[in-house]
């Protein structure tokens, strides 16, 4: 697949610059020339002490479903756009653009168990933007593929992802670190401080947090720690966890001008209050003729 950027570029609308002004001016990265042509400047803050800055990159239906009923693979609500093939495309790039500013991208089991007949990792498929990493300051070829669990119960095991060279990194909880490495056919180490993740070793490194379930706080600070300060979740339900906690802090949320209808849907059995509820606030909306592209700053009461 070819990635022009004249082929990919769309109408892209900032609603308040001086928002966005002031969420991006801690940010020390310039926006690679590539991304700027297609959809103009793209810069992160600084990340908050103590963990990295998270970002969700993530598609849905313009009914608010990620997945089909009949299918659940995330990539099909923007692939099965067949009115839209270039608007597909670009939601395509634009993970690649994510996974291009990431120091790591969190990925759920539930998309491994979507998956298990691909190797789904955190690759890059646009040349350009493997070039881009290095500008950025960004280690490695590509970012790290991270998958998250919160207690290693849910982990499929027979995944090819955990035969593969370097192997991903686990986040967990200390009982799930020992659940996962009693049924590992891979050799896994636990981390339970700093250490160079970049560092390549053949071992399947599990970075544990809490006891049963896994410590959220704990472990974004301990991957802070582990020097990954920008992270892309991809796993709906690690975002909408994460949503939960406070600590997920923008989207890059696209809308296919399809509908799937069921419950495939993020947040249905962990809804908010009308009391209290997170809000976002659009940093840019970009849009083809069956998608929309959005960038959201996500708002706490707290």
């Amino acid at each position: 697949m070819g990635f022009h950027a004249e082929d990919l570029k769309f109408q892209v609308i900032y609603p308040d610059e001086k928002i966005l002004a002031e969420v991006i001016k801690t940010g020390k990265d310039h926006t690679p020339a590539k991304v700027k042509s297609v959809m103009g400047d793209l810069i992160f803050p600084a990340p908050p002490d103590g963990r990295p800055y998270l970002y969700g990159c993530m598609v849905l239906s313009f009914d608010g479903k990620m997945g089909f009923y009949d299918n659940p693979e995330g990539t099909l609500i923007s692939k099965n756009n067949t009115f839209d093939e270039k608007g597909a495309k670009i939601d395509f790039w634009i993970m690649n653009v994510c996974r291009c500013y990431a120091d790591a991208v969190i990925m759920g089991t539930g998309t491994l168990r979507a998956r298990m007949d691909k190797l789904w990792y955190a690759s890059i498929a646009d040349p350009d933007l493997i070039d881009a990493r290095r500008e950025l300051g960004r280690r490695g070829k590509e970012p790290l593929t991270v998958i998250a669990s919160e207690d290693g119960t849910d982990i499929p095991f027979e995944h090819a992802v955990f035969t593969m060279d370097p192997p991903p990194v686990i986040i967990t909880s200390k009982e799930g670190a020992r659940f996962i490495k009693d049924r590992m056919s891979r050799e896994c180490r636990i981390v339970e401080g700093q250490e160079d993740l970049f560092r390549e070793s053949s071992d399947i490194r599990i970075l544990v947090s809490g006891e049963k379930t896994a410590d959220t706080q704990g472990l974004l600070g301990l991957l802070r720690q582990c020097g990954l300060s920008y992270i892309s979740v991809e796993a709906p339900g690690y975002i909408w966890h994460l949503i939960r906690e406070g600590y997920l802090d923008e989207y890059m949320l696209d809308y296919s001008g399809v509908m799937a209808g069921g419950n495939v849907a993020p947040g249905t059995q962990l809804p908010f209050s009308f009391a209290s509820h997170p809000h976002a606030q659009l940093l840019h909306i970009g849009y083809t003729k069956g998608f929309i592209f959005t960038r959201q700053k996500l708002i706490y009461d707290h």
